[in-house]
């Protein structure tokens, strides 16, 4: 009689119709979807693998995975979403009827394949859907760090003393008017250049394990970084032990700027100290990126644009103000040598701010 019970068992598990549902706490749709399946479970064998993910990163990264695996953009998609026997991705909520027929194949062995969304138009399969919402402590985290790096990494010091330069040659070389053009330029070139650096990292960072060991990493950079902005106010050399551009890159950086006489030159020049750049204005970004890829959020590319929004800012401002006659480029150039390091001391500040609330994330404090 056991042997009977345990074949029974074993013949409804192989035959039972497995279905994965990612689903968020707070969508209408996936409770009428869950009451719905647990209904149908009556008449059907059902294996239901239920997966939250609006505050849970993981399932919200593994649900991302389906997404990809389908050829589907996830910022298109929502919750509920239900993949069926790992061949039928269902995005939105089905009727009864719908279900039914999708259970009815899959019993038949004929399992539809592919996805199925209110914007298929051959399909049966007609779906609501609501967005997917992301609450984890990550995410929280995500807005408020960003802003916070992306203002340090804006008042960078060699950002603006690059700025300087290159603003001071245009405007004898080409005038005013040559200028504003030639600094908008930069500022836009820059700006593209960091938007695409943060891409790639973040495309690279795509698996699990490799984002944990980033964030870990980013974790201790930040210490030091804050470290190092600190002692910059404390006992400020040029280019030793704070984030500013190295002193033997300094030169190249002149040469690069010197030669930008035309508006092709300067944004050859933007390119390349995009990269002169990095040494000294990198560590806040890439901690700002290591927080977007723990997060695992579909708002990536706002978090970029928002972040490189705030960067070159300053670079917008300064340009439009000695056009208009409110500074000059003295007079940018002093400011920024008056106030070098009480910069380094903000800066250390926030940094530091930022390090213990990763820390704290990481061991579970909030």
């Amino acid at each position: 009689m056991k042997r009977l019970l345990f074949a029974l068992l074993l013949l409804s598990s192989v035959f039972a119709i497995q279905i994965i549902d990612y689903y968020g706490s707070t969508c209408p749709h996936c409770s009428s979807t869950k009451a719905l399946l647990a209904e149908l479970g009556s008449e059907y064998e059902i294996e239901l693998i239920e997966k939250e993910v609006s505050s849970n990163a993981e399932n919200r990264a593994e649900m991302f995975g389906v997404y990809k695996e389908f050829g589907q953009d996830p910022s298109k998609g929502g919750v509920p979403t239900l993949l069926v026997d790992g061949k039928a991705l269902i995005i939105g909520e089905l009727t009864e009827e719908q279900w039914r027929n999708l259970l009815d194949d899959c019993l038949d062995g004929e399992c539809p394949e592919g996805i199925f969304t209110k914007n298929t138009i051959d399909s049966v399969y007609v779906p609501d859907v609501s967005p997917i919402e992301e609450t984890d402590e990550f995410q929280a985290l995500t807005l408020w760090g960003l802003v916070a790096a992306a203002v340090v990494d804006s008042i960078n010091p060699c950002t603006i003393a690059v700025m300087v330069m290159l603003l001071s040659i245009i405007l004898i070389s080409g005038g005013r008017k040559q200028m504003l053009l030639a600094g908008f330029v930069f500022t836009a070139v820059i700006f593209v250049c960091y938007v695409l650096l943060g891409l790639g990292i973040l495309h690279v960072m795509g698996d699990p394990m490799l984002t944990d060991i980033f964030f870990k990493a980013a974790t201790v950079g930040l210490f030091i970084l804050a470290a190092m902005e600190i002692n910059g106010y404390l006992s400020y050399k040029p280019g030793f032990f704070s984030v500013e551009m190295p002193m033997w890159l300094r030169p190249h950086a002149k040469k690069v700027i010197e030669k930008a006489s035309s508006i092709p030159g300067v944004a050859v020049a933007a390119v390349f100290c995009s990269l002169f750049l990095l040494p000294c204005s990198s560590g806040p970004y890439l901690v700002v990126l290591a927080i977007i890829s723990k997060a695992v959020t579909l708002n990536s590319m706002f978090y970029l644009m928002l972040y490189n929004l705030i960067f070159v800012f300053p670079m917008f401002l300064i340009t439009s103000a000695i056009y208009f006659g409110y500074t000059t480029v003295e007079k940018v150039g002093e400011t920024k040598e008056k106030y070098l390091r009480q910069i380094h001391l903000v800066s250390g500040i926030v940094l530091f701010l930022l390090f213990l609330y990763m820390v704290s994330l990481q061991l579970g404090l909030f």
